[in-house]
């Protein structure tokens, strides 16, 4: 592994523990509770600045105008607002922005360190919105007193993501574009579902899934426990709490017929690692080759694609139905 797939490694991992770190402890701002964008209106209405909307910490901010100067340091939601065709408007990104392809072009500025971002630079970039996604309470702090907007957004959940995306339309006067988007991911939601729905639970695939060689996985309240759930599968390791560390021998002992992987973006050869393993070779999901590696940005990013994430689990766990 060279040093750049290391560093990238070692960001990755920060990202995945964060997740379930990164709490939310800024105290609201006192006032009148901001006005929210109505879901599921006939009718949408343009946004009207000045704007107030309340972020995952809480806070409540006001925009004075339209946003035209966003600094996104949150890969989810900078494609969230690639796809409510904002990108134009992304004059600061990070070094993880990948998707859509090409979409660093129009920034301004690339900041190499997404959590700690150069202050200096950021404030030179004169953003009228910075989107942060597991960063410090502190650092959204240092933010706000500075002056600038932040909205603080990091849904661990499917619903929330469709909460994210409908505010983040709210926010910068897209809503119609977001709705759009989230007819579409609640549209391909629902196919799967009425295809797995009537599998009966002794019919439901086990499954393994490996987000690290040393045998770390996703346990119950995860994004990929979810996912894999709504899938209509079964996470053998649902039995411990968030991320979680299994051993071999309590893997062998669920014997998971379908084997998921998500790290193939900083490891060559992982379905040939895991087949090759000497005590795994009675494990259905390796006698019977159903060993998969997922993109570990598509099911790990809670933007629009994450329902192509669900189907793509769907698949690999029924491939008869789809």
């Amino acid at each position: 592994m060279n040093r750049k797939k290391q560093a990238l490694t070692l960001l990755i991992t920060l990202w995945v523990t964060l997740l379930l770190l990164s709490g939310c402890n800024s105290s609201p701002q006192q006032g009148a509770a901001p006005p929210e964008a109505p879901s599921g209106q006939d009718t949408i209405q343009a946004a009207s600045y000045p704007l107030t909307y309340t972020d995952d910490t809480g806070v409540a901010t006001t925009l004075e105008k339209e946003p035209q100067r966003i600094i996104c340091l949150a890969p989810p939601s900078t494609e969230i607002l690639s796809a409510l065709g904002l990108d134009r408007k992304l004059i600061g990104l990070t070094v993880y922005d990948n998707y859509p392809v090409g979409i660093q072009g129009n920034a301004e500025y690339i900041f190499e360190d997404s959590l700690n971002p150069n202050m200096e630079q950021l404030i030179e970039l004169k953003p009228d919105l910075v989107l942060t996604g597991m960063h410090k309470d502190s650092f959204v702090n240092s933010l706000r007193s500075l002056g600038i907007p932040v909205a603080h957004l990091n849904p661990q959940s499917l619903e929330s993501t469709y909460q994210t995306i409908e505010k983040l339309g709210y926010i910068t006067n897209t809503q119609e574009r977001a709705q759009a988007v989230l007819q579409g991911m609640k549209a391909k939601e629902q196919a799967i579902a009425d295809k797995v729905e009537a599998i009966k639970e002794s019919a439901r695939v086990r499954v393994w899934i490996e987000v690290d060689p040393g045998l770390f996985t996703a346990g119950a309240g995860t994004f990929l426990n979810e996912l894999i759930t709504k899938a209509g599968g079964i996470n053998i390791a649902s039995d411990v709490q968030d991320w979680a560390q299994y051993s071999e021998e309590q893997v062998i002992e669920k014997n998971p017929q379908v084997i998921l992987s998500t790290y193939s973006y900083y490891m060559d050869n992982v379905k040939a690692t895991i087949a090759g393993r000497p005590a795994w070779q009675a494990i259905d999901a390796v006698s019977n080759d159903r060993i998969y590696d997922l993109d570990s940005d598509m099911v790990t990013r809670s933007g629009p694609r994450i329902v192509d994430g669900l189907e793509t689990i769907a698949k690999a766990l029924y491939p008869e139905r789809f």
